[in-house]
């Protein structure tokens, strides 16, 4: 499933029925990466250059043919491989490390918390669910204001229960069960005892291009 072909309607309903039974203001929001990707390209290309280069001084060592027109595509060639193989997934995290890319998703996180303003919230019990494809990650970030026990946990249990379907690239099942597994690990903690309760944000899964 293609990650904005997902049904809103359906996550934004589990949002509303989780808010009904847990005091909290759970905002969920999903983006395709986190790390910085825009150099990978040109290192790629940069060894693929190395290589190319490599190649025709050894294949043309005892040779008198000219190397001029091999030289000048190399580069040509190796910038152009380097662009297409940056589109994978899999070779952005191969030139990120987990600590890196660990570190980026938190930031970010910790950047759309205070942009959408939600350590604004009356009781400070908003819930950041970030969702970050490229590297695989999902942090729940609580307002700071807060202490949510045994966070780490928490979100290394919620990563076990929903990795298997975004894996599989069923996103939407994968918020569906998240929204489940944190309903029925913070409802008797944080039961909500405001039958009107007054939704201070959208229950819309946002989508974060930047």
């Amino acid at each position: 499933m293609s990650l904005k072909k997902m049904n809103f309607e359906k996550i934004e309903k589990a949002i509303d029925e989780f808010e009904s039974k847990v005091d909290f203001e759970l905002v969920p929001v999903i983006s395709e990466r986190s790390s910085y990707v825009e150099h990978i390209a040109w290192i790629i290309s940069l060894i693929l250059l190395i290589v190319f280069i490599g190649l025709i001084d050894f294949w043309f060592q005892d040779s008198w043919a000219s190397r001029t027109w091999y030289y000048l595509l190399a580069p040509v060639v190796a910038i152009v491989l380097g662009h297409l193989l940056d589109k994978s997934d899999y070779i952005d995290r191969f030139f990120i490390t987990k600590k890196e890319r660990d570190r980026q998703v938190l930031e970010k996180a910790q950047r759309i918390f205070f942009l959408k303003r939600l350590d604004q919230t009356k009781s400070h019990h908003a819930l950041l669910l970030y969702v970050s494809i490229l590297e695989r990650k999902i942090v729940i970030l609580p307002d700071p204001k807060m202490k949510l026990e045994n966070l780490d946990q928490l979100q290394t249990k919620l990563l076990q229960v929903v990795q298997i379907a975004f894996k599989l690239g069923k996103y939407e099942q994968g918020f569906l069960d998240a929204i489940q597994f944190l309903e029925q690990q913070l409802k008797a903690k944080f039961p909500q005892t405001n039958a009107q309760h007054e939704n201070q944000f959208s229950n819309k899964l946002i989508w974060w291009d930047v």
